[in-house]
């Protein structure tokens, strides 16, 4: 990579910006999420609605996360019975993120929708919190609302957490279906907030049409948070964004060895050597050297 190509790489990063109100009643978080977007399209090679939902889900997550601590991590799955059955993504908070799309190709070509949430049809937004003061996951489910992520989001919080938030996604496509522009903004009140301090708040907010819109204006997204919120703030975090997968060979050599040795051997014999990871659509091979490896370690386990 030459020196400008590092340069122009550098500039497409995207970052995520936390900030607390001076007077202590609001948080919020803002992101652009565009490359990240634009990277789980191509890797995952979709279009249209799935890639549309993925980018706002990506875009929902890290903002979730950034709230959090260390490595604790936040998942976001929404689930559907129709031709979109699953748009998961996962964040850290430092600053990575992965999903996919679950959907019937098929039937989505075909499908007549008036609104977002036909794609979806009956189903469920569930919320997945790893903390580190907590020995198992902190989970959430409610009814899918519109379907459209912030919605769900937004409502999630109110019915299950009972925390005020406001959630706004913007993703924009080309006539190829290509991701363009990604973000999104969440503000939350704080304990002790009153009824017409959020309203205040919904109101003024409520007036961005478009932060994407904003974006293309201003790169600089603690200048675009000035301008939004109705209230002094500090800085309190940030940091890059990038799409990104922490699985390898030997992560899945690990899983193989929990399906135990009658199973490697039939992958081995059927030359089911391609193993693909869902979250990135990475692609692994199997060689002669690593079912033998498999297997000499399923042996030693058995004596």
């Amino acid at each position: 990579m030459t020196a400008e190509e590092l340069k122009e790489f550098l500039k497409k990063r995207d970052r995520i910006i936390s900030v607390l109100a001076k007077d202590g009643k609001f948080r919020a978080s803002i992101i652009k999420n565009t490359f990240s977007a634009q990277t789980a399209q191509q890797k995952h090679n979709l279009r249209g609605v799935p890639s549309y939902l993925l980018a706002r889900q990506l875009a929902a997550a890290s903002m979730m996360a950034i709230f959090l601590k260390g490595e604790e991590r936040v998942i976001l799955e929404a689930d559907g019975s129709g031709p979109i059955q699953k748009v998961f993504a996962e964040a850290s908070q430092v600053g990575e993120v992965r999903g996919f799309v679950a959907y019937d190709p098929k039937q989505l070509a075909d499908f007549d929708a008036e609104k977002i949430s036909d794609f979806f049809g009956d189903g469920f937004y569930k919320v997945t919190k790893v903390l580190y003061s907590k020995n198992e996951p902190v989970q959430g489910i409610v009814k899918l609302q519109e379907g459209d992520i912030s919605s769900d989001l937004t409502f999630y919080h109110y019915q299950s957490e009972q925390i005020p938030t406001l959630v706004i996604l913007d993703t924009n496509v080309d006539e190829a279906s290509r991701i363009l522009y990604s973000s999104g903004l969440m503000v939350q009140a704080m304990p002790g907030v009153t009824d017409n301090e959020i309203l205040s708040l919904y109101k003024s907010v409520s007036q961005v049409h478009s932060l994407n819109a904003l974006l293309t204006l201003q790169d600089n997204l603690e200048i675009i948070l000035a301008e939004i919120l109705p209230f002094e703030f500090n800085v309190i975090k940030n940091d890059i964004v990038d799409f990104y997968c922490r699985c390898s060979m030997d992560s899945f050599k690990k899983k193989l060895l929990t399906i135990g040795l009658p199973e490697i051997r039939k992958m081995k014999d059927e030359n089911h050597n391609e193993l693909v990871c869902q979250y990135c659509n990475a692609h692994y091979y199997l060689e002669s050297k690593d079912f033998i490896e498999l297997e000499e370690i399923l042996l030693a386990k058995q004596n």
